[in-house]
Formats: C-alpha cells, sequence, structure tokens
C-alpha cells in the first residue's frame, strides 16, 4: 500500500522504492552462497557452542546483512531521491521486504532439501518483523554515512550492527531459548525506536 500511494504521487520515489525491493531480493544470492559453502564444509554441523555461534552470526547473519548491504549502499544510498537520513531507513526496510520476501519462500519450499535448525512455524512468522528491525539500524548508519565525512566508519557501524543483531536472533531461535528472545525484543524494538525518532528529526547540512 505504501509502494502504491508514494508512486502514484511521487513516481521518482516510488521507483527507487521498488528497486530497494527487488536489489533486497538479489541479497538473497549471499546467504544462498554462504549456507551452500558452510554445507560443503561441514560447518553447519552444530556440535558445539563455537559452531553455533558462527553459524549464527557469521553464516547466516552475516551473509544476509551483507546481502542487504552491498545494494543498499552502493546502489540505493546514492542517488538523489534519498535527501535525508529518514529515506535511508526507508530504503533499507523497502529491501528488507524483498530480502524477507524471497528467503522466507527459499526457507518454506526448502529447494536444496535441507533440514532446518530452526522452529519452522515460528520462524516463518517473526523472520520478517525481525527483519525490519534489523534494516533500521542499518539503514539509519547508512543512511546517515551519506551526509557525514566518516561515510565507511559509519556504513561499517550499520553492517555490523545488523549483523549482530541478527545473530542474536538466530542463536535464540536455534537455542529455542524464548525468555531471550524476548528481551531481544523488547530491548531491540526501543532502540529501533531511538534511531527512527533520530533520523526523523535530523535534517542534513545544506552547506
Amino acid at each position: 500500500m505504501y509502494l502504491y500511494f508514494t508512486y502514484r504521487h511521487n513516481k521518482s520515489f516510488g521507483n527507487v522504492l521498488l528497486k530497494a525491493f527487488l536489489a533486497g531480493a538479489s541479497g538473497v544470492v549471499v546467504l544462498v552462497l554462504a549456507e551452500f559453502l558452510s554445507s560443503i564444509l561441514g560447518l553447519n554441523e552444530l556440535r558445539s557452542l563455537k559452531r553455533l555461534l558462527f553459524f549464527s552470526f557469521i553464516t547466516i547473519a552475516g551473509s544476509a546483512e551483507l546481502g542487504k548491504f552491498i545494494f543498499l549502499r552502493y546502489y540505493i544510498i546514492p542517488k538523489n531521491e534519498v535527501d535525508k537520513p529518514l529515506h535511508g531507513i526507508t530504503f533499507s526496510i523497502m529491501s528488507a521486504l524483498g530480502f524477507s520476501t524471497l528467503a522466507l519462500l527459499l526457507f518454506v519450499i526448502n529447494p536444496f532439501g535441507t533440514s532446518s535448525v530452526f522452529p519452522a512455524t515460528l520462524y516463518a512468522f517473526v523472520f520478517v518483523p525481525a527483519n525490519i528491525m534489523f534494516s533500521v539500524i542499518m539503514g539509519f548508519f547508512v543512511g546517515m554515512s551519506k551526509f557525514l565525512k566518516t561515510r565507511f566508519v559509519f556504513s561499517l557501524t550499520g553492517l555490523l550492527g545488523a549483523a549482530f543483531f541478527h545473530g542474536i536472533f538466530n542463536f535464540c531461535m536455534i537455542t529455542q531459548d524464548f525468555k531471550l528472545l524476548s528481551l531481544f525484543s523488547f530491548g531491540s524494538t526501543v532502540i529501533v525506536f531511538i534511531l527512527g525518532m533520530k533520523a526523523a528529526f535530523t535534517e542534513p547540512d545544506q552547506s
């Protein structure tokens, strides 16, 4: 609905929103490749805490956020339509929706016949809102980087921050530690709200 009404009144902005959605979907390639390599190397066998942490934070979270980051940072953010920090969050969320759409579809269809380490039903329900939260974190820092001299630092912070939160989410899901997941969800929501408000009230220096 947001895309429809935006495109209806501002085709240029709507086109970038659509491109962000498709770019996010394209980022799934990085996740699939990482899972494939991890499977070949036997890193998907979660026999120890180190393997579990590596799988949660690197194989899944790192590759997923890297896939979204590459297209967002180097294809979407440089566009003229991104003229305020809040737009970084807007396009990041749209990118996350594109990513989630294809990733969740692959998770349900399971074309590679891999056994899931996540509780399937719960994962399917919380995967999209979780990715939206990660996208706000990434979008805030990557969006801010366009208007600051320390672009690399802010961009890297956005990538690592999103991957860190995504990794904690994966760890909670795999271990089925729902108390920790609840605390994590509450804390993440507060942080996302603060970042959103900060971006909304931040105007780029026109000089």
